[in-house]
């Protein structure tokens, strides 16, 4: 399955919705993207993963690198990860460094696309 990335925002929240392999080709997309994402003030990066269906170790990378770059105190949200996704997290230690939820309470899809 392809990789497919967008953006969306409210206030001082920011979605990535993140879609398909997320294989090690595709890192440096996300990495413009997420750059592109943290232009603003940002409190907290949803990363929306329900149709992620696989993540590289170079992703996790990526992702702790976005991490890294935050404010002090903005938080990072892994909505949806399938157990698959969250192996690999784990095996990162990605996991023990954000919120992970199944599904956010109150997301409305098209509010944040």
């Amino acid at each position: 399955m392809a990789f497919d990335a967008y953006l969306g925002y409210s206030g001082s929240t920011v979605t990535v919705h993140l879609s398909g392999d997320l294989a090690d080709r595709h890192v440096p997309s996300l990495r413009r993207l997420i750059d592109q994402a943290l232009q603003r003030p940002v409190s907290v990066l949803v990363l929306r993963m329900r149709e992620l269906t696989s993540l590289s170790p170079g992703g996790v990378r990526c992702l702790a690198f976005a991490q890294q770059r935050m404010a002090r105190g903005a938080e990072i949200v892994l909505d949806g990860a399938s157990e698959d996704v969250l192996r690999v997290l784990r095996a990162g230690g990605f996991d023990r460094a954000v919120t992970v939820v199944e599904e956010l309470p109150g997301f409305d899809e098209r509010a944040a696309a």
